[in-house]
């Protein structure tokens, strides 16, 4: 029940501020120090307050994924602790739906008529004011093999990455749309799907731009970099590769912006280690459609 008010309040609630910033200088990515550790950190993410912030953090192996928290107080941030739900399964790639303080996230718990940890499957858990209910799967994307790594628009609609059959890569994007009679699951058209990997997505919270990560593909710089596609007429348009500003030779994913749009947080491996990077988005060498049409204006 409470699962159900809270997909009530996602449809309702309506996402503030807009990435509307004029362009600037190319700048070099930043380190968010008050997440590093040893370990490796990806996958910020920030509520629509701005009270909370979660991440990622794994070992050297790229295994034992857990998910941290660190809250806002009248004087400071809290230290990086672990999230009261996770810890036990491999839990990454979490962010917070737009201007709600619910999670989705990517684990291979096992799920309700299971008794041992699987395939990842995508979950949503909500902080009710007080604490952090129990995670529940979200049962009407899940499918037979690994979904993962989604992100949420403000209408509740669900992008994310599967390597389900039927796609055109070893795994591809996919959103779930909210109708009449539930969701309807549905592979992104147009050109951000390709026969490389496309394996983690974030969607602005108007619909309006997705960036994602690709493997290898040779337009790249290797490894995973990020790219960002436009929605025109229905599809997403061709995308356009985020530069030497945000990507490497190295893996690059976990893209996320915050409710005031100014910020591009993502995860680099380029000093050898996964660590959670910042850049302002008016910095990256793209020409933003909405803009554009202002000065044209």
């Amino acid at each position: 029940m409470r699962y159900a008010l809270f997909l009530l309040a996602l449809v309702l609630a309506g996402c503030q501020g807009s990435n509307e910033s004029s362009l600037e200088a190319p700048v070099s990515a930043t380190l968010v120090e008050s997440t590093m550790s040893e370990e490796g950190e990806g996958w910020f993410t920030k509520n629509g307050d701005g009270n909370f912030i979660v991440f990622g953090r794994h070992d050297s192996t790229w295994t034992n994924h857990v998910l941290m928290v660190m809250e806002e107080t009248d004087s400071s941030w809290t230290v990086p602790s672990v999230l009261p739900f996770s810890g036990e399964f491999n839990d990454r790639g979490a962010r917070f739906y737009p201007g709600l303080d619910g999670l989705i996230f990517s684990s291979d718990r096992p799920l309700p008529e299971e008794s041992e940890p699987g395939d990842f499957n995508l979950w949503v858990v909500v902080h009710d004011g007080l604490e952090w209910l129990d995670p529940e799967p979200m049962m009407f994307i899940n499918s037979e093999l690994n979904d993962f790594h989604a992100s949420i628009t403000s209408d509740g609609t669900i992008y994310f990455a599967s390597n389900r059959d039927g796609g055109q890569g070893k795994s591809d994007l996919y959103r779930a749309v909210l109708g009449s009679v539930g969701y309807e699951v549905e592979a992104l058209q147009g050109q951000v799907n390709s026969s490389y990997s496309e394996s983690d997505i974030f969607v602005d919270a108007e619909g309006r731009f997705v960036i994602y990560s690709r493997t290898d593909d040779p337009a790249g710089f290797g490894g995973d970099d990020l790219w960002i596609s436009f929605a025109e007429n229905g599809l997403w348009g061709s995308p356009i590769h985020l530069g030497p500003e945000v990507n490497t030779a190295e893996y690059e994913y976990g893209a996320f912006i915050a409710r005031d749009g100014d910020t591009l947080y993502f995860t680099s491996h380029k000093d050898g280690n996964a660590n959670i990077m910042s850049i302002p988005l008016a910095s990256l060498d793209v020409v933003w459609p909405w803009l554009a049409a202002d000065n044209a204006e």
